[in-house]
């Protein structure tokens, strides 16, 4: 019978050094997949022509506002400051989505600014 030889064990070091940088392969992923949902809504919301064009342009720059503030309080400030402004504006308009995109558009700004500050 032929000598078995003995299998070793990865190290448990490398073994949480793997799993580690799979968590961080699988966080950079969902942040690709926000930053593409996120360019996808300011495309769609600048492209369409409406009555509310003007709104939604300064709306959209307001939104990307958030991304500029110094600090984690600013751009929270900003974000409800924003969403007051969206709030008001589906006062005016009757397109449901474009209120959905927006609000979801400035969520996603202000957690890639809480994330990364």
């Amino acid at each position: 019978m032929p000598e078995l030889s003995v299998i070793s064990r990865p190290d448990a070091k490398l073994t949480d050094e793997a799993n580690r940088a799979t968590l961080e392969s699988l966080e950079v992923l969902k942040r690709i997949e926000m930053n593409t949902e996120y360019l996808k809504n300011i495309v769609d919301l600048l492209s369409v022509s409406n009555d509310h064009q003007k709104e939604l342009n300064i709306m959209v720059q307001d939104i990307l506002g958030i991304a500029k503030a110094p600090d984690k309080e600013e751009a929270q400030n900003r974000y409800r400051s924003v969403m007051k402004k969206i709030g008001d504006f589906s006062t005016i308009t009757s397109s449901a989505l474009n209120i959905v995109k927006l609000s979801s558009l400035a969520s996603t700004v202000l957690q890639m600014v809480m994330s990364s500050k």
